[in-house]
């Protein structure tokens, strides 16, 4: 069973990683400690989920546990919370699953379910419980495989927001404060600086628009061909918090430039170059990135190392380092122009990874 000084360790171990982000695994830790608590775990289940138990004995609890691929999947599978519990003499395993912006991976949970109905063989009840921050619906037969008994729950962070404040201690209120910060107390009633931001959402996006449109477009697309991501902006500011215009290179790579959505207080002004898992040259792309983030300053990775995830490099900049400049547009143009531009020397450089080339480019 995990404790409070392996939750500090691993916590520190996350810090020492060179990932960009990894609020949903300080979470997951944070949460996985508080359902460590037997009392916990029996309320959670019946006041949350459709599991209804007697008694939560806990034997387990354990994150970012590894089961290897089985024969019809593309990956190994890591789920974020184990718990092996028994009610009675009848034992359960619980899967648990963190999303805080992004959607699920690639086939994600029906893999979950899978390695849980292999516990079924011994005997155990299985249950698989999806927790997001946005609505994100799930449909049972796509998760569940035929013949198998794995339960299948949805959770919203708000509401265990709302269920931790009735079980108030010290941890919990650390997390409570955490999750705050994280706006995962979603009290789903609007403030006045809400109105306000709706009232000026039409010069707001004008704005922003400005800043991703003429010398920048014309940039991109001398530099990386015409970008064919515009309409999308909107679907990920809700999904992958960024506004941001897209560029596919048609080699399962893909440029973003725009605004990311950050816990600080000012959102950052953002260059990224991403490459899909299933890139047939991504080990080869992966060392040219790696390369390329040595020899040139301000550029930062993300998940190079992790085969399941969407690997990317990174430029970024306060928008509030902008606030000072006489036109903040031309200066935030002037930034993505100048990153870019260095972004261009990768392509230059590696014509072997099949960019894509200006006869096949489609405006959107």
């Amino acid at each position: 069973m995990t404790n409070l000084s392996s939750l500090f360790k691993r916590l520190y171990q996350l810090l020492s990683r060179s990932d960009r982000n990894q609020l949903e695994d300080y979470l997951t830790e944070i949460f996985g400690q508080v359902l460590c608590k037997e009392d916990l775990l029996h309320d959670f289940l019946n006041t949350l989920t459709d599991i209804k138990v007697r008694t939560t004995s806990i034997r387990e609890v354990t994150t970012q546990k590894t089961y290897n691929k089985q024969e019809d999947h593309s990956t190994d599978s890591r789920p974020d919370l184990l718990i092996r519990f028994s009610d009675g003499g009848q034992p359960h395993v619980l899967c648990i699953e963190n999303k805080l912006g992004t959607g699920e991976g690639d086939q994600q949970l029906k893999r979950y379910a899978d390695h849980l109905s292999s516990y079924e063989s011994d005997g155990c009840r299985t249950h698989l419980i999806y927790i997001t921050k946005v609505h994100d619906q799930k449909h049972k037969k796509d998760i569940i495989s035929s013949g198998a008994a794995t339960s299948f729950h949805q959770v919203r962070w708000f509401q265990i927001y709302n269920w931790l404040k009735r079980h108030r201690s010290e941890l919990i209120d650390l997390l409570l404060e955490y999750m705050e910060e994280m706006q995962l107390n979603d009290s789903r009633r609007f403030v006045p600086q809400d109105i306000y931001a709706i009232q000026h959402m039409e010069r707001l996006i004008r704005m922003m628009d400005g800043c991703l449109e003429g010398k920048v477009e014309e940039t991109v697309s001398s530099l990386f061909n015409r970008s064919t991501g515009w309409t999308n902006r909107f679907a990920q500011l809700k999904e992958y918090y960024r506004y941001m215009k897209q560029n596919d290179q048609g080699n399962y790579s893909v440029i973003n430039f725009g605004f990311y959505i950050t816990d600080d207080e000012y959102p950052s002004v953002c260059i990224m170059f991403e490459v899909n898992p299933k890139c047939p040259k991504r080990a080869d792309i992966i060392a040219a990135m790696k390369e390329f983030v040595e020899n040139n300053e301000g550029w930062l990775s993300e998940d190079l190392d992790d085969n399941t995830a969407w690997a990317n490099i990174y430029c970024e900049k306060s928008l509030l380092d902008f606030l000072s400049a006489e036109d903040h547009i031309e200066a935030i143009q002037a930034y993505f122009i100048t990153h870019l531009t260095e972004l261009y020397s990768l392509k230059q450089q590696h014509p072997e990874f099949d960019w894509k080339s200006k006869e096949s480019s489609v405006t959107v």
